[in-house]
């Protein structure tokens, strides 16, 4: 079974990116030599990588959750960074901390992405503010002069409107936004000036200080677009176990509900990826994405097999699969060429399974110029499985009828 879970993680890794933000829980560290320094929660950092008091929160404090500045627990995991957002009383040059985290992969231009992330306001602050927000940019950043004070020559694309007060739960801010492009850098804080700062004061323990201490944790950042992704049909042993689905990351994780297919009303986990058990026969799992309000779904048949695993599947090397129109209505053309051009298509059938895993129709296919044609007007709307069953082995793909 390893050589099927392996195969399923990979499909994963090649697709799309889920979470943009790396390491968006703050829980990878790099060591606990410093233990409060941002810097020691990987690929996360302060605007000039040096300075600017962000403080991270993590199993190295040995207080946590008293975390120096308050009391407080992680929104997932363990670790979280705080810093100042708001500081009228503190020295104006430098009265401002940010957190900038260096994406897994440039934005691409014109897709619009679901930005998340959670805010919880430090114990010891004598106000809540609003205006807690992400900006993302490019490498133009000005990371030595500008690293403390109000950045107000920069509009975040994602900004809380609604004050946060809340010194024990945690805050959701969210939004979307569409990127040009260029956008390399994800930067969290308050931008306003102090002035333009929405406020109000929740306690006189530390006055007449006015400031705000904010912890920041499970940053997400998700194309808006992005398929919902179960994983490709594989057979499995019954007893022994399989992923299905995309690798787990904050964001992805939440947005994710998992259902058998026997039972739609109850899930039966909530995440990007599980990891299951191969039951006695063969199960349809279905999971249900909800990406800022977008929701899409997908399925996968786990078959239970001992020797499932001996049906070969060809791989692109040696076969070219196409099928057109996705979704289809009254017909569904399939395009087919094998790279050894030696060997026959002709003898090849196909075989359409429901979401159940139930065969729907099977028949001969009839190539013309590597071209087929199959017929799914009498299919109901839904996601099938297209199996292509060669002389040398099998091609998978989801289909969706839709009219």
């Amino acid at each position: 079974m390893l050589f099927v879970v392996c195969l399923v993680q990979t499909t994963c890794i090649k697709g799309q990116i889920a979470n943009y933000i790396t390491n968006g829980s703050f829980e990878e560290h790099y060591n606990c030599n410093f233990v409060s320094y941002i810097a020691y929660s990987k690929n996360w950092r302060t605007l000039d990588s040096i300075n600017g008091g962000v403080v991270y929160a993590s199993p190295c404090y040995s207080n946590v959750p008293d975390n120096g500045f308050g009391f407080q627990y992680a929104k997932g995991g363990n670790a979280y960074g705080l810093t100042e957002f708001f500081c009228a009383t503190c020295n104006v040059n430098i009265n401002r901390g940010y957190f900038r985290n260096r994406l897994k992969s440039t934005l691409i231009a014109g897709k619009t992405y679901c930005v998340k992330f959670w805010a919880n306001i430090g114990n010891n602050s004598t106000y809540g503010i609003a205006n807690i927000g992400a900006y993302f940019g490019d490498n133009s950043l000005d990371t030595i002069t500008k690293c403390n004070i109000p950045l107000t020559y920069i509009t975040p694309q994602v900004e809380g409107t609604t004050i946060v007060t809340d010194t024990l739960n945690w805050t959701l801010i969210t939004g979307t936004f569409v990127a040009n492009g260029t956008e390399k850098h994800c930067v969290i804080g308050n931008f306003k000036s102090d002035a333009a700062t929405t406020k109000t004061m929740i306690s006189t323990t530390y006055s007449p200080n006015i400031f705000c201490t904010v912890n920041i944790d499970d940053v997400s950042c998700i194309p808006i677009d992005l398929p919902a992704f179960a994983g490709t049909d594989i057979f499995g042993i019954p007893g022994n176990t399989v992923y299905l689905g995309r690798p787990q990351d904050v964001g992805i994780d939440e947005a994710c509900l998992w259902y058998n297919l026997t039972n739609t009303t109850t899930p039966i986990a909530n995440a990007a990826g599980i990891t299951l058990t191969v039951a006695a026969t063969t199960q349809t799992y279905m999971v249900k994405q909800d990406i800022c309000g977008i929701i899409k779904y997908d399925t996968v048949v786990v078959y239970a097999s001992a020797v499932g695993i001996n049906n070969v599947t060809l791989s692109e090397a040696e076969a070219w699969f196409k099928v057109f129109p996705n979704p289809a209505n009254e017909v569904l053309n399939v395009e087919l060429k094998m790279i050894n051009e030696e060997l026959s298509i002709q003898n090849s059938k196909f075989i359409i399974y429901n979401s159940l895993g139930q065969v729907i129709k099977k028949e001969k296919l009839e190539f013309k110029s590597n071209t087929a044609t199959i017929t799914t007007k009498e299919l109901p709307n839904g996601v099938y499985t297209l199996q292509i069953k060669t002389e040398y082995g099998t091609l998978n793909k989801k289909i969706v009828i839709e009219r």
